[in-house]
């Protein structure tokens, strides 16, 4: 099987899992956005105990996404380098960073929830440095997505979209993002879900219709 063709199939279970943590987020209340914003450690706290159990099946879901996420972006990656587009190898590993991060990401919040569920209150610090965290790896991710959008062939209308959607799309979400005051970011956040789904979508769109690369079926 191609990069191609396993790029397709890479990035359908992946906004497969996707869609399911949108269900369970809508079904359940709870959400990871939440604790990725600065909160005094009482409220902050009773956020994490508020869905405790159903927080645990959105991380873990969330450790699903991410390394299939990591995989699609490994397999797009090579089929564009394959065509000999630039920035790709950059692109990957800015890419691999982010999952990182978000792994660490996903750990240290379900720590604080252990120790909230044990009378133990995130202090101040711990939470300064989640939102550092959270915020450092949304900003790697805009750096990878943008670099992934200029490699894009921009030959068809569909490439052309795809181009401008993590490009012109990632700058100007990462600038409303960050200029949002904190009473806003929930709404922002909700709709970071339709944007992340929307990008899959494109991309598997423009893989469908793309050639492969010399030399692969």
């Amino acid at each position: 099987m191609g990069n191609r063709k396993l790029a397709i199939n890479l990035g359908g279970c992946t906004a497969a899992v996707l869609v399911v943590m949108v269900i369970v987020s809508f079904a359940t209340g709870a959400t990871q956005e939440a604790h990725e914003h600065y909160d005094l450690p009482e409220g902050y706290a009773l956020s994490l105990l508020e869905h405790a159990k159903a927080m645990r099946v959105m991380f873990a879901l969330d450790i699903a996404f991410l390394v299939l996420y990591t995989c699609f972006f490994t397999a797009f990656a090579r089929y564009l380098g394959e065509r000999g587009r630039p920035f790709v190898k950059l692109a990957l590993g800015l890419m691999v960073a982010t999952a990182l991060l978000d792994i660490i990401e996903d750990h240290h919040i379900t720590t604080m929830l252990d120790a909230a569920e044990r009378g133990v209150l995130p202090t101040t610090s711990a939470i300064a440095d989640q939102v550092v965290l959270s915020s450092s790896k949304f900003s790697v991710s805009y750096l990878s997505l943008f670099l992934f959008g200029i490699a894009i062939p921009r030959d068809t209308k569909l490439g052309l979209v795809l181009c401008l959607f993590l490009t012109a799309g990632t700058l100007l979400n990462a600038v409303i993002g960050y200029s949002l005051p904190p009473e806003a970011m929930h709404s922002f956040d909700n709709g970071r879900w339709v944007g992340f789904l929307a990008g899959f979508v494109l991309a598997i769109a423009w893989l469908l219709k793309a050639p492969d690369a010399e030399g692969t079926t």
